[in-house]
């Protein structure tokens, strides 16, 4: 046998023993652990990124629901804060898969919650523009006018979100949540814009000229008289002109919040306590000591959700 015959059976030998004895390493074992690290490694981002989400879906909600919620809404609002508590303790004990089941139970709560809230937003607003439109339209004023056009624009609007929101897939949890949240904002502003309607068109039209000479009459009266009943209605009188002298030359987009619900107040006696209540809801505010978020946080009562006690044994 030539040299270079024997060598390169030499080399076939080997290499075939090297493969035979590769094929004997039991390799498959890191291989599952691999796969089982990247699989936890996912959960863990899908976990991470819907209870980020989840924060804002409850906190922009909340006013809505501490301030004009049924007890049906509450409810749900409840339950869905408490499965996002759920969620966050099976986060923190390394449990990602259990955390995002509970995440997306949270999230299909919300669903319902802010649908139900956007079409009673959207009732409210109706309301609201259609009971002042033939007051504001009366007034032949322009500015008043195009606050009512403007929130009649808007409520057309918000009914298109949630169309669109209402017919994505059913499993796009997020992505119909953030539909819903900008078709709120609409709503709301469609509302913000009714307000400053009957607002505006409440102003007085008499020249400011005219105002300003009554007052200083009302000035020189005060001086002349000693009759304490007809002081007091001259105090009211001029307290009177000066605001609406001050709201004549305001103009209602620049006003404060404060300032903005003292006027809303005196639309109607009747709905004095609603209107604010709508008010505060516009700018996502609540009452002072009314955050229901607040409350089931600092009661959350989770042992409700019956899931909780079986998650209680197995960690």
């Amino acid at each position: 046998m030539f040299p270079s015959t024997l060598m390169n059976h030499k080399r076939i030998v080997t290499i075939t023993m090297m493969t035979l004895v590769i094929a004997a390493i039991p390799f498959f074992d890191g291989k599952a652990q691999r796969t089982k690290s990247s699989l936890n490694s996912g959960q863990q981002r899908y976990a991470e990124k819907g209870l980020k989400d989840n924060r804002y879906f409850f906190y922009f909600i909340n006013s809505s629901v501490s301030n004009l919620g049924s007890e049906e809404q509450k409810a749900l609002y409840r339950e869905a804060i408490q499965r996002d508590l759920i969620a966050r303790i099976l986060y923190m004990k390394f449990s990602f898969h259990d955390s995002f089941v509970e995440i997306r139970k949270a999230q299909k709560l919300l669903i319902d919650l802010y649908r139900t809230t956007l079409q009673k937003d959207i009732a409210a607003a109706r309301e609201l523009l259609n009971g002042f439109a033939p007051e504001v339209i009366n007034t032949n004023d322009n500015k008043a006018r195009h606050y009512i056009n403007l929130g009649y624009r808007d409520l057309a609007v918000t009914r298109q979100l949630l169309l669109m929101a209402d017919n994505y897939r059913e499993t796009l949890y997020s992505m119909r949540l953030d539909k819903y949240v900008r078709a709120i904002k609409r709503i709301k502003i469609a509302k913000r814009y009714a307000f400053l309607s009957i607002v505006e068109s409440r102003k007085i039209r008499e020249k400011p000229e005219q105002v300003r000479e009554r007052i200083n009459m009302a000035y020189g009266e005060m001086h002349k008289t000693n009759d304490e009943a007809r002081m007091e209605e001259l105090r009211k009188q001029l307290m009177k002109d000066k605001e609406q002298l001050e709201l004549a030359r305001a103009d209602l987009g620049y006003l404060s919040f404060d300032r903005l619900h003292e006027l809303i107040i005196t639309i109607s006696d009747d709905k004095k306590d609603y209107y604010s209540l709508v008010h505060n809801d516009n700018y996502y505010r609540t009452r002072e000591g009314t955050s229901f978020f607040d409350m089931v946080w600092d009661d959350p009562r989770l042992e409700e959700i019956k899931e909780y006690k079986e998650y209680q044994t197995n960690y």
